[in-house]
């Protein structure tokens, strides 16, 4: 009996949970947060029941990263379908959201639909001509929270910010990041500037990579945009930094980014 009992010990003592298994949830949802959503929707889940408790709970889906996705390629229809299943596990507490070429205009109304607390927005210019003007107008609309926003390659017009002129005056955040070479016209160049410098007077942060405004542009974001603490003009070439200019910024902006400035450590 007492050999049989040692051996039932012994068979117990290999069955023991392994100890890392035994760290606090805590622990984990700090480990997976560093995931992507699809990573973590591919594999981090399956690993082992107690990983897909933690992945259920909507508090590791406050921020849904589908950005940089770089793994096995996926169809784009998957994608899509992962994004909408996080955000049906974040219960409406998604606050930050980057979604990349995959996303339709229907996705992103679902989105806007479901996402009522989301703070901060980045879309590609892919997902941006989906929506074109009216759909993007709609989904910004439906954001009440929306603080920042990031697109890529993407023009909002000056009609755009027009239209969301109330919904934007509590921004903080904007960031219109240029990749291709698009020609504008000479009345054209500072469409944007002067949109921002009309429509976003709460302003703290602005990036606007190889936008094509001159100093026209830059002296009407100064002036409307007094709160400004972040400013990024690195590509933008036709800004001529004269001594005024280079005054005023030096005194209203803590953090500045020149256009000559190298683009190391940028993400396109």
């Amino acid at each position: 009996m007492n050999t049989k009992g040692k051996g039932d010990g012994e068979i117990m003592s290999t069955l023991q949970i392994p100890p890392w298994l035994e760290l606090p949830k805590g622990i984990w949802a700090n480990i997976l947060h560093r995931l992507g959503a699809v990573e973590i929707l591919l594999t981090a889940q399956k690993v082992c029941t107690t990983w897909r408790r933690v992945c259920k709970n909507p508090s590791m889906w406050r921020v849904i990263d589908m950005w940089n996705y770089d793994g096995p390629y996926i169809q784009p229809y998957h994608l899509e379908e992962m994004c909408r299943h996080a955000i049906v596990r974040s219960q409406g507490e998604v606050v930050d959201i980057r979604l990349s070429f995959f996303a339709t205009k229907e996705l992103l109304f679902y989105v806007a639909e479901r996402s009522r607390k989301l703070k901060k927005l980045s879309i590609t210019w892919y997902c941006y001509s989906k929506l074109q003007r009216e759909g993007f107008i709609k989904v910004v609309q439906k954001l009440p929270s929306l603080e920042e926003l990031s697109l890529i390659d993407a023009t909002i017009t000056a009609k755009a910010f027009e239209a969301l002129e109330r919904s934007w005056s509590w921004f903080k955040s904007l960031e219109l990041k240029k990749i291709s070479s698009i020609t504008k016209s000479s009345d054209e160049i500072n469409e944007e500037a002067l949109a921002i410098a009309q429509s976003l007077p709460a302003l703290r942060r602005l990036q606007l990579i190889r936008n094509y405004m001159t100093n026209e542009g830059l002296q009407a974001i100064l002036d409307g945009c007094p709160n400004l603490v972040s400013l990024d003009l690195r590509g933008c070439f036709y800004v001529r930094l004269d001594k005024v200019l280079s005054s005023k910024i030096s005194r209203q902006i803590k953090d500045v980014k020149l256009p000559h400035d190298s683009m190391e450590g940028f993400e396109f």
